[in-house]
């Protein structure tokens, strides 16, 4: 009997080897690919922080943007505003400079008389307070004021016997400065060089105040408070841009008033002088200066020309 023929072969591949194969070559794969994987992970992380940062400087440059217009806006408003307040200024200084010429003639025009003149008297005796404004808008006022008394002071020798000059300054509370600060009465006779250098060393107050109403009522009762002569004019002549604090207005009306009705010769009189301050608050507080005025029977003036006119006209005109 003849064998069958067999094939004997070497190699032989079952299912279990061919998948230990593909799982070693899956293994060796990912060993591989595994940095590049990671890599490529880290970059799209640092991608997506980057585009982050990105937006949050866009939205930080176009705030920037929108503050840089808001602020180039206030600049121009505020360059206007300047602008306006220097021309009114320089029309202040212009207006200052052109009393000092008219009483630097005054004082150099010769006298014919030491004393008045009988035919001129207008009173026998005259007491005058000034109640003066010392706040920093004031500056201005204070200059003229000083380059202005001694012209003050000669006009009325010329028209009364007796003269004698007291002095009440008042600032603000919140200022921190002393509130008033007080010239006794002096007879101009004796005390001239006193009373003028009084009056030339009284300074706007270099700290601004935080309301525009200033302590006129402290001013005032310093000036009620003064010993003046029963038999003379007594004249109380307020210098000042702003009112009385809102909560002492009606204080000052009454105490007016009540001042007056006691002598027959007593007058309280206002001048409301225009500053930079008064026109930024719309001149409102030129109603109260004209109210105090009529509660103390007296008169009110805006002081738009000369210093020494319109207080002489405050002082002698009722």
């Amino acid at each position: 009997m003849k064998r069958p023929n067999r094939t004997v072969s070497i190699f032989t591949l079952s299912a279990l080897d061919v998948l230990a194969m593909s799982t070693g070559v899956f293994v060796l794969l990912v060993v591989l690919l595994m940095p590049f994987y990671r890599k490529t992970f880290d970059a799209n992380a640092e991608l997506a922080r980057t585009r982050v940062s990105a937006s949050e400087t866009l939205a930080r440059i176009q705030s920037l943007e929108d503050d840089a217009t808001l602020y180039r806006g206030e600049a121009e408003g505020a360059e206007k505003e300047t602008s306006r307040l220097n021309a009114l200024a320089s029309t202040l200084e212009d207006q200052a400079r052109a009393n000092r010429s008219r009483m630097a003639a005054l004082e150099q025009a010769p006298q014919k008389e030491p004393g008045p003149d009988p035919k001129n008297v207008v009173v026998e005796a005259i007491d005058l307070v000034f109640v003066i404004d010392t706040t920093s808008s004031m500056t201005p006022a204070l200059k003229e004021l000083s380059v202005s008394m001694r012209s003050i002071v000669r006009i009325l020798e010329r028209l009364v016997p007796s003269v004698r000059i007291g002095v009440a300054a008042y600032t603000d509370s919140d200022t921190g400065l002393p509130p008033v600060t007080v010239l006794p009465m002096m007879s101009t006779n004796r005390d001239l060089p006193r009373i003028l250098d009084f009056v030339d060393h009284l300074e706007a107050a270099r700290v601004g105040s935080r309301t525009i109403e200033e302590d006129v009522h402290l001013g005032l009762a310093a000036a009620f408070a003064m010993r003046l002569r029963p038999t003379a004019r007594q004249a109380i002549v307020l210098i000042g841009d702003a009112a009385a604090h809102k909560v002492f207005q009606e204080e000052t009306f009454i105490r007016a008033r009540n001042f007056v009705l006691t002598n027959k010769n007593r007058t309280v009189s206002t001048l409301f002088v225009t500053t930079p301050s008064s026109l930024m608050n719309g001149q409102r507080d030129r109603r109260y200066f004209q109210r105090l005025a009529d509660a103390g029977n007296g008169s009110f003036n805006d002081h738009a020309g000369s210093m020494t006119e319109s207080i002489l006209l405050s002082v002698l005109v009722n």
